[in-house]
C-alpha cells in the first residue's frame, strides 16, 4: 500500500488509515517496523527517509494537531515558525501551540489557555486573521505549511516572544525579515494586535531592533546581548585588508573593534578553518581587533562585557582611524 497517499504531507489519522483498510493492529506493526511514526493520539506520519530531528517531529505533530482541531483552532506560536522553516530559540519542542478561532456570538470562551500533555490551546485573539500563502521556498527540513492552517508568521513571532522571551522572538524575526517571509509593517501590526498581554513591553522593545542582516541565530543573540550591555554595533561591515575585501559580523560603531560570532559549524573542514585564520590574521595586521564570541559566552554577559571593554581599551591605546 502507498502510505504516502494516506494524508497530505505524509500525515494521516487512524480514521484515514481505516478508510484504506489499515486497522490499529496494522498501524502498530508499521510503527514497530519503522515505516510510520506515532505522533499523538490517533495520528501518524510516514517515516521520512532521513533521521527525524526534534524540529521535524514537532512540525509533523503540529500538522496533525492542527488538522485534528481544524474546526476550533489554528497552529500558532513557535509551532507556526517551525512549519515555515524558521529558526527557534529556547522553545519547548515537546509542546505544540494552537490558538482558538473566534467563537460564534453567545458561545462561551474559556478564560485561560487549555493544556494537556504535548498541547496548549490559547484563547482567541481579537482581530487575528489566518495566515496568507506560506513561504514559496520553505526550508527543506520543514513540514509543508500548505497542509495546515496557521496564524501569520509575524503574529507567531510575537506570540513566541510572549511565551519564551525577547530573544526567542528576535531569532525568528531576523530570519523571517531576511527571507522576506514577514516585513516590518507586519511585525508592527502583530505587536499592536497583541498589545496588553503581559510582557509585551519587552517584546516590543526587542523587536524594535529586528534586523534581517543578522545571518544566524547566533548573530541575533550576540547583537541582543551586546546591545543590552550598552554596546552600539554595526552589522555586516565591509572591510578592505591587504587588498582583499572582507565582511565582519559586527563592528563596535566608531571603533576598530570587530565582533565575530563563531558557531563552529562553518569549520567542519581544515580548508575552511585555514581560510578563516588567514582572514583574521589579515584583519589584525590591518589594525583591527577581533573579538570572537561563542555560544557559551552569551550565557555569561559579565565576562563578555569585560572582553569587549578590554578590546576597546586596546583600540583606544593604538589610536587610528576607525572608518
Amino acid at each position: 500500500m502507498r502510505l504516502d497517499l494516506l494524508g497530505a504531507g505524509g500525515v494521516f489519522s487512524a480514521a484515514d488509515a481505516a478508510a484504506q483498510g489499515l486497522d490499529g493492529h496494522a498501524l502498530s506493526r508499521l510503527v514497530r517496523a519503522g515505516d510510520c511514526l506515532r505522533l499523538t493520539r490517533g495520528w501518524y506520519a510516514v517515516a521520512p527517509a532521513e533521521p527525524v530531528t526534534a524540529q521535524r517531529r514537532h512540525a509533523l505533530t503540529a500538522t496533525a494537531l492542527g488538522r485534528a482541531n481544524a474546526a476550533r483552532a489554528v497552529v500558532s506560536h513557535h509551532s507556526t515558525l517551525i512549519l515555515h522553516g524558521l529558526p527557534t530559540y529556547a522553545v519547548d519542542l515537546d509542546v505544540v501551540h494552537l490558538t482558538s478561532l473566534p467563537r460564534a456570538p453567545g458561545v462561551r470562551v474559556p478564560n485561560a489557555s487549555t493544556r494537556r500533555r504535548g498541547l496548549v490551546v490559547h484563547r482567541p485573539v481579537p482581530g487575528l486573521t489566518l495566515s496568507p500563502d506560506p513561504d514559496p521556498d520553505p526550508d527543506p527540513g520543514a513540514a509543508d505549511p500548505a497542509v495546515t492552517t496557521t496564524v501569520p508568521p509575524a503574529w507567531a513571532v510575537v506570540q513566541t516572544g510572549l511565551v519564551h522571551g525577547p530573544e526567542s522572538a528576535l531569532v525568528a524575526a531576523d530570519a523571517a525579515l531576511s527571507r522576506g517571509i514577514v516585513g516590518a509593517e507586519q511585525l508592527t501590526r502583530a505587536l499592536d494586535g497583541l498589545a496588553g498581554h503581559p510582557g509585551m513591553a519587552a517584546i516590543r522593545a526587542a523587536l524594535g531592533h529586528a534586523d534581517g542582516r543578522h545571518e544566524s541565530p547566533g548573530e541575533t543573540r550576540t547583537a541582543y546581548v551586546l546591545r543590552c550591555l550598552g554596546f552600539d554595533l554595526e552589522p555586516q561591515v565591509e572591510l578592505v585588508a591587504e587588498g582583499r575585501r572582507y565582511r565582519a559580523d559586527f563592528r563596535v560603531r566608531g571603533t576598530r573593534v570587530l565582533v565575530e560570532f563563531d558557531g563552529a559549524v562553518k569549520y567542519v573542514d581544515r580548508a575552511a578553518l585555514f581560510a578563516e585564520k588567514q582572514r583574521e590574521d589579515a584583519l589584525r595586521r590591518a589594525g583591527w581587533i577581533v573579538v570572537r564570541v561563542v555560544w557559551s559566552d552569551l550565557g555569561e554577559p559579565g565576562r563578555l562585557r569585560r572582553r569587549l571593554a578590554t578590546a576597546l581599551a586596546h583600540s583606544d591605546a593604538r589610536g587610528g582611524d576607525a572608518a
